[in-house]
Order: structure tokens, then sequence, then C-alpha cells
């Protein structure tokens, strides 16, 4: 019984004090995570750019951990108002490293999430709303022949694309109306 209270004190001390420092990219993503839930968006932020700046041979996870710090760039553009502008900025430029890092697949939804991100951008921001519809419709219709044919096989499942295409055209159309809904040309 004795040794059990022991064991279970250990383990507790050890959880309390867990290593915020990731040993792989993918602890890192589970990292930003957990902080992102417990809204600690700078904390997930530095999380994944020190993994970045630390580890530039590993690319493995190289773009989810773009578009997480940019995602959560977005999250502190809605809750800091007085600085929304910077982090809608800086969430921009995230979404432009994505970018330059993508390599097409024969099917890739990049440029779908891309284009949420500058859809949000253009809900936030005061002075570039314009801009930032203008890319999510270009990075929607950049998604269109990335999502042809029936289905895509990704680690041994089968999914049908028709779902995706549809969404996407949903997206296209929503970030469009968007545009002409804020005077754009």
């Amino acid at each position: 019984m004795r040794l059990s209270l022991v064991s279970l004190i250990a383990i507790v001390s050890l959880w309390g004090c867990r290593v915020d420092k990731p040993r792989t990219a993918s602890e890192a993503v589970t990292l930003m995570t957990e902080y992102g839930n417990q809204q600690r968006y700078e904390k997930a932020i530095k999380t994944g750019e020190d993994w970045l700046k630390n580890h530039p041979e590993d690319t493995s996870h190289e773009r989810v951990l773009y578009e997480q710090i940019a995602i959560l760039n977005l999250l502190m553009a809605a809750s800091d108002y007085q600085h929304k502008e910077e982090w809608i900025r800086k969430a921009i430029a995230i979404y432009d490293k994505e970018l330059s890092v993508h390599q097409n697949t024969s099917v890739d939804i990049t440029f779908f999430n891309v284009g949420h991100g500058f859809t949000r951008a253009g809900d936030l921001s005061s002075t570039d709303t314009c801009l930032y519809y203008g890319r999510a419709i270009k990075a929607f219709e950049e998604e269109v022949p990335l999502i042809q044919g029936d289905n895509v096989t990704v680690n041994g499942k089968t999914f049908p694309l028709a779902p995706l295409r549809q969404e996407n055209g949903k997206s296209l159309e929503e970030a469009k109306a968007k545009f002409a809904q804020a005077g754009c040309k």
C-alpha cells in the first residue's frame, strides 16, 4: 500500500511538472493543441515557432504547424482587439509560409484550409477585408483541380471526394458573397 501511494505521488508530480519541450513534431502539435484548448494562444504559438526554428530539418509536420500557428494568431486577433490587425498580419504571413512549402499531391486540401483562414482574416479585419476575401476566393479556386475524381485513398482508407468538392464550392460562394457585401472590387 505504501509503495502504491509513493508511486501515485511520483506520477502526479511528474505529470504536474511535465516537460513543455516537445521531443517530436507530433508532440509539438499536441502541446500546441493543449495550450490552444486552454486559451493560452501565445504559449501555443511560441511552442510551434520554437519547434520550426529549432528543427528546420524536420519537415514532417511543417504544414500542420504553420496552419496551427496561423489559426492561433487569428484566435489572438479575435480576443485582442487592440492588436487585432497585427495578429491578422502574422496569421497571413504564416499562411503564406505554408503555401511556400506546399507541394501539390494528387488530392490536397491545403488551399481549402488556407482559404478558410483568409476568409476568417477578412471577417476580423477592419482595414484589409477586401484583400483577404480576394485571397480566400483565389485559394478556393486553386483547390478545385486538386479534388477531382471519385475517391482518394489515404493510409489504406478510401474517402469520397464529392463532399469535399461540395464544401469547397460552398466556401467559395460564401467568400464571393462576403467580398461583394464588403463592396470590394
